[in-house]
């Protein structure tokens, strides 16, 4: 992915490694060392920042506070005070949009881990509301779980119709494609229609 910065966006970056305080006369010196897994190599506050994907734009992502952490093991981006995003398609028309109170995002595995009122929106005006949402980027337009949860998710149709889905569902990418686990209420669809409920005891 290629960050592509629409306002201005102040970084700090965390270069130190060791902390050296000194006694009298500078015989009696300690060394403390930092760990800087600990501490993101870059903090952002309020930024609103587009995001390419294979020179496409694809994402418009505003947040609070963005901190990165690349010196570890496995790379991620982490949004303490919430994250707010819409994707667009090739035509640059908003397919939907995403906001929770607190966000992960593995860099390798272009993974996302939604967290708390969590608030999700398609191109078809279907709205979801959970308390977890994991958000595979790298899953194919057809994979069926490229959305999923295992928290309750209130699911909510264009035409008002609200869907429990008491143990989450997964879906694939435009959330077009649903499936259910241990779905409540009276529910009917007809062969057209896109969920399908797989009730798990």
């Amino acid at each position: 992915m290629v960050l592509e910065t629409k306002n201005s966006v102040i970084g700090f970056f965390i270069c130190a490694a060791l902390c050296i305080s000194c006694g009298k006369g500078g015989k009696d010196a300690s060394v403390v060392s930092i760990d800087t897994k600990s501490i993101p190599a870059v903090h952002t506050e309020n930024i609103r920042t587009l995001i390419s994907d294979s020179g496409i734009t694809r994402y418009n992502l505003q947040a609070k506070v963005w901190d990165i952490f690349s010196h570890v093991d496995d790379p991620y981006w982490y949004f303490p005070e919430g994250v707010y995003a819409e994707r667009f398609d090739s035509l640059f028309q908003v397919e939907g949009n995403i906001k929770a109170d607190t966000a992960y995002y593995f860099v390798k595995k272009e993974l996302w881990r939604l967290i708390g009122n969590v608030f999700v929106k398609n191109m078809e005006g279907r709205t979801f509301e959970t308390t977890e949402l994991f958000w595979n980027q790298r899953a194919s337009a057809n994979a069926t779980d490229a959305f999923s949860t295992r928290e309750p998710v209130k699911i909510t149709e264009p035409d008002g119709t609200v869907i429990d889905g008491r143990q989450g569902f997964k879906s694939n990418q435009s959330l077009s494609y649903l499936v259910l686990y241990s779905s409540g209420g009276e529910l009917y669809f007809t062969e057209s229609d896109s969920i399908k409920n797989d009730s798990i005891q």
